[in-house]
């Protein structure tokens, strides 16, 4: 009868009873650990020794180290005091590799801007996906291309069309700005710990210019998600949390919106029109 080979042993668990610690669910921290997806995520961003990458959620470095080997500058963010030390012990050896021990929510992504603009290469936590994802849309002239990987549910929202039971705010803001699609399925068994879900790398190109010309991107940010407020209620209600029910009524009158309809089958250009009349009525603020 022959012997069962022994498990091998990970490194990211044996990091983490050396600290007598683990990977804090409340940071999202899921930890890359199949070399396959680094090369395809490598891949999809086109890694070039010209580039300079933004890399969100560091870890421990296993993409960190891996974009260190194939670019020219790796700015890589990571809130966990924990993991710091042995971060930058993962890419001692590298002299391109900045490790900024910071909330990614808080840093202001210009200050690493120097001449052309960045690609950002990201397994991001889990925690802050969507808060971090409309922080890079606010700063989206300082990128090229983003590459993220995100939960599955999180990247079908993305990338939705109108009707889709997906379809939400996050589809019209990042498709109004950018080129976004699904370019890699990622199973649970390539990270440490193991999610309970699958995850997608979704690859965001800025477009040169919006989709759509809003005269005031709050004022669109502002209704696009008061439609979706409450996605039971039809637009002449939800709305209503915004503005006052007299000037939603006008507003829908002169986009040509029956005030009937749900949020989730306007258009992105429908969504347009809407905020284009709000801005004209007298008096209005979008702050």
């Amino acid at each position: 009868m022959q012997k069962k080979k022994a498990k091998e042993k990970s490194p990211l668990k044996e990091f983490f009873i050396s600290q007598e610690s683990y990977p804090r669910k409340s940071l999202g921290q899921n930890f890359i650990k199949d070399s396959q997806v680094l090369e395809r995520i490598g891949e999809i961003a086109n890694l070039s020794k010209e580039d300079e990458v933004l890399e969100i959620g560091a870890g421990l470095g296993a993409l960190t180290l891996f974009l260190g080997q194939k670019v020219r500058r790796v700015i890589a963010i990571e809130k966990d005091r924990r993991l710091i030390d042995k971060l930058k012990e993962t890419v001692s050896h590298l002299k391109n590799v900045e490790i900024i021990p910071e909330d990614a929510l808080r840093v202001e992504f210009g200050r690493f801007y120097w001449e052309e603009r960045i690609k950002v290469v990201s397994n991001l936590p889990y925690s802050i996906s969507s808060p971090i994802l409309i922080k890079l849309l606010e700063e989206r002239e300082l990128f090229s291309l983003l590459v993220l990987m995100v939960q599955r549910e999180v990247g079908e929202r993305i990338t939705a069309l109108p009707g889709s039971r997906t379809y939400g705010s996050i589809s019209i803001l990042i498709q109004t700005y950018m080129n976004a699609s699904i370019d890699l399925l990622v199973h649970p068994e390539a990270f440490w710990p193991r999610p309970k879900v699958d995850s997608v790398v979704i690859k965001l190109v800025p477009l040169p210019n919006p989709r759509i010309a809003v005269p005031d991107e709050k004022l669109f940010r502002s209704i696009v998600r008061a439609a979706f407020s409450s996605r039971r209620k039809i637009l002449s209600n939800s709305l209503c949390s915004l503005l006052s029910k007299e000037r939603v009524e006008e507003i829908l009158r002169l986009s040509g919106i029956d005030g009937k309809r749900r949020a989730e089958t306007l258009s992105i250009e429908e969504f347009g029109r809407l905020t284009e009349e709000a801005f004209r009525i007298k008096g209005f603020l979008s702050g």
